[in-house]
């Protein structure tokens, strides 16, 4: 059990790190919360508290987020299935054609991903001759570069892009989305306390 004076991290994906002592120091991008009480596992939760909370879960901006990620990814794999390339990838892509040459940190920041998941998919993206990384002018950096293969294919893929954006645009407003990406890069950028 953590001591109730013990403080939490709450990381902007919402995830809840815990120091491992005292001293450590936090970053810009973390802020601190105090940990609620443990519950008592011999307590019986009030029914009537529950249901409250239950009913509210169709006001949760990351249920919600969540679920409609899922939807519009699924949508836009089912349209580029033909093209041979996944939503994710093609994102990738797209950010790596829009900053190339682009190195990898910078890469991170662009698409808002962490290093492990950016080079699983940058992997994935070699592997099929996509896309190519080398080191940067400093030698410490690593740069991406789209090849002709990963160019060929981005434009391939360009028509079920397309069809898929028009079919999300009949249910979806694109330049509201537009509107909320723009707010949560600024948000992420400059975290506040």
């Amino acid at each position: 059990m953590v001591p109730s004076y013990m403080h939490v991290h709450v990381l902007p994906c919402g995830r809840i790190t815990m120091p491992s002592s005292p001293s450590r120091r936090i970053s810009r991008s973390t802020k601190t919360v105090r940990r609620a009480p443990s519950a008592r596992v011999d307590r019986v939760p009030d029914p009537a508290i529950l249901a409250r909370y239950a009913s509210q879960g169709v006001d949760c901006a990351f249920a919600n987020l969540r679920m409609l990620g899922r939807v519009v990814g699924s949508i836009y794999d089912d349209a580029l299935k033909p093209a041979q390339v996944r939503a994710s990838q093609l994102a990738l892509m797209w950010a790596i054609l829009a900053c190339e040459p682009v190195e990898l940190a910078r890469l991170e920041r662009v698409t808002q991903t962490d290093q492990t998941t950016l080079s699983r998919t940058v992997n994935k993206l070699r592997a099929a001759g996509w896309v190519v990384v080398a080191p940067g002018e400093d030698r410490r950096t690593r740069v991406a570069r789209l090849t002709p293969a990963g160019r060929r294919r981005f434009l391939d893929a360009m028509p079920y892009w397309e069809a898929a954006q028009r079919d999300i645009g009949t249910w979806l407003s694109i330049a509201h989305l537009r509107g909320l990406a723009s707010a949560a890069r600024k948000r992420a950028n400059y975290p506040q306390a």
